[in-house]
């Protein structure tokens, strides 16, 4: 537990030890209690939801009935959708995305385009494909190759094994459908008449399958990293432009009373809801916008040269120094911001380099990014250039007032069960602030009902931010199963559309089954739109990104860390706040509110410590939060400010990683927690068992430089 819940047990114990204890009537009484609680929670928001979510508009006379949270929706995310759908959503109005992106199967995959490359630079030839001048090599005026080599009168095709009905992965059965439509027989059926026509023009014709590809990648390590590190110019996989939020420290240590400082700990208010709110969303269906290879060659500067809007797959160079890099990018499952794709991957677990400076050239630091036009302007703004343009998704219809209503419903009813925010005092004041969100958001506010009400307050809060990401629920998610047949059991194994994952003896007759569809047989759910969440999480990081810029364009600020909706920094003493603060949604507010941060330790994403002075008595505390600890009273004896801070220290000021004293000492602290909750799926119990953990810090997505300044990768 944690150390102020211990101290009142403690009190509790010293008082109660000696009185007669029975553990078993304490823990039946315990959880019929607890049962009974939830029990009555669950029937008043039950009540509550189903109130909320009655049908606003009806025809006279009908039947007005709610979300029965319990019939309708088995989580919260669910449960707004169905409001949304059913209060705010125009009919016809939100397309659904395809799973497999927009680009139908004409186009070559990825994979193939790659396995070309490889057997063109492993073989010393020359191949004609669809990244050629002249594009893929055409037979017979209609029929083309995937790739052509002229000098050996050679054709390449490599075969998707879903698409072609591979021998391997389907068998004989020749009734199977495939998502195309076809059978199994039909599809092998035109499949050869296509390769009689393709042989009698082409002289040598090799077929490569996508399962064969896949097991050389698993043997080759070279040929592994090739394909990781070639440049994908294929179809746009929207999943690609779908990130998170910036998070990570940007320096490891900061005392503020030292340099003459303050430190301040500002967080957006609701900044999902307030970008949905405030954000213009596309709406239908894109077009498709594929670059012919003559026209790929580009060299934009300026937000006003790109020519589309939505989804853009472009060669994107970043400039040589920047403090706060715009474009996010995955390496090595890292979401980085840098400014060199070769730093980023020579270094997948940071450096400590005192002196470091980017040596690479521009083909080297760039990368293919699939991004969003929003973010793609703001990165040109600041010094970005893109040199090549493949693709676009370019939406021509778009809703500025898609969720508008949604949330000022809820912001509604948040603000009348928080009560008035800090500072808004008076009723002058107070008539204002009501005023300001009618005009602002639509919040339509009641004086009457600003009453505090917690229970209230976390339920609206729910209701803000399980929405958008409910568009992008992913399509494939797994499913188990407990069978008592073997010839159900058969079936699912000689199933071809699905992966089974695992499967584990429940009993002698039973088993439990854990499988997924395979991609190309994935349908999509009634609410996919990948499109709006990332939109959201894209809108929502230039949000943060504009805040660190105010920050770092001020003479003698530090940014200090991020996370997503907050930034910490620093600034002189003698200089205001580089930052304004605000009551409203999506303004800033403080953090620690009547404390003045004094020292700062970062070790890590989700890992930081903070020293505070409160203002009224000048009593000192610290906070702590590292992900992935529970930090109980226990935890908090080994791992608090002072040792987190020695442990950071420790881990800034090593050399690098080869040198074996900083192997020796990286700064590492073990701590045990002796009653760990586990839980077996299979037995159908929890029980406590001992557990250990090791902290160390972790700096991955930049470079440890002097001053104990985490510098972005590329850095020149």
């Amino acid at each position: 537990m944690p150390p102020q819940k211990q101290n009142e047990f403690d009190k509790w114990y010293e008082v109660e030890k000696n009185n007669q204890f029975c553990l078993d009537e304490a823990l039946a009484e315990y959880c019929t209690n607890d049962v009974q609680i939830l029990t009555e929670a669950l029937i008043a928001f039950r009540k509550k939801f189903s109130e909320i979510s009655k049908k606003k508009t009806t025809r006279p006379g009908a039947v007005v009935e709610g979300i029965d949270i319990l019939k309708d929706a088995m989580t919260i995310a669910s449960a707004c959708m169905k409001h949304f759908r059913l209060n705010h959503l125009q009919p016809e109005h939100l397309a659904i995305v395809p799973e497999k992106g927009y680009e139908n199967i004409d186009n070559q995959s990825e994979l193939a385009l790659k396995y070309l490359q490889w057997y063109e630079e492993t073989k010393g030839v020359e191949i004609q494909s669809a990244h050629s001048e002249s594009g893929e090599h055409v037979v017979d005026g209609k029929y083309k190759v995937d790739g052509y080599i002229a000098a050996e009168d050679r054709a390449i095709e490599v075969n998707g094994c879903v698409w072609h009905a591979c021998q391997k992965c389907f068998g004989d059965d020749l009734n199977k459908i495939l998502p195309n439509g076809k059978t199994v027989g039909e599809t092998r059926e035109d499949d050869g008449k296509r390769m009689e026509i393709i042989k009698k023009y082409i002289k040598n014709v090799d077929i490569i399958w996508e399962c064969e590809i896949h097991q050389m990648l698993r043997r080759n390590q070279k040929m592994r990293k090739a394909f990781a590190n070639y440049h994908n110019k294929g179809p746009i996989n929207i999943r690609d432009c779908y990130f998170g939020g910036r998070t990570g420290p940007l320096h490891m240590h900061f005392d503020a009373e030292k340099e003459q400082h303050k430190i301040a700990y500002l967080d957006f208010n609701s900044l999902y809801p307030s970008t949905i709110a405030t954000t213009s969303f596309p709406v239908g269906h894109p077009k498709v916008i594929v670059v012919p290879l003559a026209e790929q060659k580009v060299y934009w500067t300026r937000s006003e040269q790109i020519p589309f809007k939505g989804i853009l797959k472009v060669f994107l160079l970043p400039p040589p120094q920047l403090d706060v890099p715009v474009i996010p990018v995955k390496f090595d499952e890292r979401l980085l911001f840098p400014l060199c794709r070769k730093c980023a991957l020579m270094y997948p677990n940071g450096a400590n380099i005192k002196d470091y400076h980017c040596p690479h050239n521009d083909e080297e630091r760039g990368w293919v990014s699939t991004c969003t036009s929003l973010e793609l302007e703001e990165a040109l703004k600041v010094g970005y250039t893109v040199t090549r343009f493949y693709r676009a998704l370019h939406y021509e219809k778009w809703d500025e007032n898609l969720f508008k209503n949604y949330v000022a419903e809820f912001m509604a009813m948040k603000i009348h069960a928080s009560g008035f925010p800090e500072g808004i005092e008076g009723k002058e004041n107070e008539e204002n602030f009501i005023k300001e969100c009618k005009e602002k958001f639509g919040i339509e506010l009641q004086r009457e009902k600003m009453v505090p009400d917690q229970a209230m307050r976390y339920i609206s809060k729910l209701m803000l931010n399980s929405l958008w990401g409910r568009f992008s629920l992913r399509n494939g998610l797994s499913k188990s199963l407990i069978i008592n047949s073997p010839n159900e059991l058969r079936e699912f194994d000689n199933n071809k559309s699905i992966e089974i994952q695992s499967a584990d003896d429940l009993t002698e007759d039973t088993v439990l089954l854990t499988y997924k569809p395979r991609e190309e047989f994935i349908i999509e759910h009634d609410t996919s739109n990948i499109v709006i969440s990332l939109w959201t999480t894209s809108a929502a990081r230039i949000r943060l990104l504009k805040a660190m810029q105010t920050v770092a364009g001020k003479l003698d600020c530090n940014l200090l860390y991020g996370d997503t909706d907050s930034i910490l920094f620093s600034y002189p003493k003698d200089m205001e706040c580089p930052l304004q603060t605000g009551p409203h949604l999506g303004d800033l507010a403080r953090e620690y509110a009547g404390f003045e941060i004094k020292e700062y330790v970062g070790g890590a994403c989700k890992a930081y410590a903070l020293r505070m002075e409160n203002n009224k008595n000048a009593k000192t505390n610290s906070v702590l939060k590292v992900r992935g600890i529970t930090l109980t009273a226990d935890v908090c004896k080994i791992l608090h400010f002072d040792t987190f801070k020695e442990s950071v220290l420790k881990y800034a000021k090593g050399g690098n990683e080869d040198e074996e004293e900083y192997e020796l000492d990286r700064g590492e602290i073990m701590i045990e927690n002796l009653n760990f909750i586990r839980r077996n799926v299979k037995d159908g119990i929890v029980y406590s068992t001992k557990m250990r953990k090791i902290y160390r810090p972790m700096i991955q997505k930049g470079i440890i430089s002097k001053n104990l300044k985490i510098v972005n990768f590329g850095q020149k």
